[in-house]
């Protein structure tokens, strides 16, 4: 009797051993599934090379359509101008937008040109003045050549000269 228990408790440990190493060897699978007993054959290297090369696009191929031109804001300068110029010109040109005025009163910048776009010196400018900034920008100010598109530039220029400067004030929306 005593050989039967003692081979219960072979078994059982042998058991226990078994399914501990099961468990650790499923807690350190790399696959995409934590234990992968059937490894999905497309995943192999040597399914791979029965693969068929990818196709490219052929070099004559035009698309058929050109992508659709936003129509929300288009031709809209007063939105072109708070987007991307009011907060440091003001919502009215004056040059006392939040973030000119945090720069000035926290950092000490002091602007080389003035940024009060209703001024005498701003409406000097004129167009291609106007235009020279947003292209170029100026110190703090960014160079919108690559941010804007050269309809953008324009429709805000002509925002900026005709309302904000005030030389033609029924053009504005």
């Amino acid at each position: 009797m005593r050989m039967t228990s003692l081979k219960r408790i072979k078994t059982i440990l042998m058991g226990i051993s078994i399914t501990t190493v099961l468990l650790t060897a499923m807690g350190c699978s790399q696959g995409s599934y934590p234990f992968d007993i059937f490894y999905e054959m497309h995943y192999q290297d040597s399914y791979k090379s029965y693969e068929p090369p990818r196709l490219s696009v052929p070099a004559s191929a035009v698309p058929m359509y050109d992508a659709p031109k936003a129509t929300s804001y288009t031709d809209d300068g007063k939105h072109m101008y708070d987007v991307n110029c009011s907060m440091c010109h003001g919502i009215s040109g004056q040059g006392d937008g939040p973030v000119l005025s945090t720069m000035t009163s926290k950092y000490g910048y002091q602007p080389v040109v003035t940024p009060d776009l209703t001024s005498d010196q701003a409406k000097a400018l004129g167009v291609a003045g106007v235009q020279g900034f947003i292209v170029n920008g100026l110190q703090v100010m960014p160079s919108f050549a690559k941010l804007m598109t050269e309809e953008e530039m324009v429709i805000t220029t002509n925002y900026v000269v005709n309302c904000i400067q005030g030389q033609q004030p029924g053009a504005c929306k």
